[in-house]
């Protein structure tokens, strides 16, 4: 969902998405809206659900930008690409799209020598391996620690 800054009256001057993928995109009227989220409640409480959990995941990348350091930060947003995009692999998740240290880089508000240089400290923990320019994580449990969870915020992922 994008664009749901007009649900609640700010302008949307400047924001944008890119599709990384073939995708199609549909557009919904507010008013419409409003009507069907008062003909099922449901939407009202999906849509919600869904801003809640994007609240939560921009929370915590600002918290881990302020408070952690790059290989925190890095192990951080990795498992935040695993929660939404992650695959189940025999050995551990696969993350399916091409991430660069670049693109890493500007996600977690470092430049991409800094970002390489945490990915090849994960590397050499065991905890991540790069295969065909994708990421595999082979140590849940360790990117957790890597990442500076505590237990009770380590439910998210099966």
């Amino acid at each position: 969902m994008f664009g749901e800054m007009a649900l609640t009256a700010q302008q949307l001057e400047g924001a944008y998405a890119q599709a990384m993928e073939p995708s199609e995109v549909s557009t919904m009227l507010r008013e419409d809206l409003e009507r069907l989220i008062l003909e099922k409640p449901e939407v009202g409480l999906q849509i919600t659900r869904l801003l809640s959990e994007r609240l939560r995941r921009y929370e915590t990348r600002l918290e881990d930008i302020t408070l952690k350091d790059i290989h925190s930060r890095l192990a951080s947003i990795i498992l935040l690409l695993i929660e939404s995009e992650g695959v189940r692999t025999t050995t551990g998740y696969r993350i399916p799209a091409h991430y660069t240290h670049q693109r890493l880089g500007t996600m977690i508000g470092a430049n991409r020598e800094a970002v390489t240089r945490a990915f090849g400290l994960l590397q050499d923990e065991g905890v991540v391996e790069l295969r065909r320019r994708l990421i595999y994580v082979k140590n849940i449990e360790a990117l957790r620690q890597a990442a500076g969870y505590r237990e009770e915020e380590e439910e998210r992922i099966p």
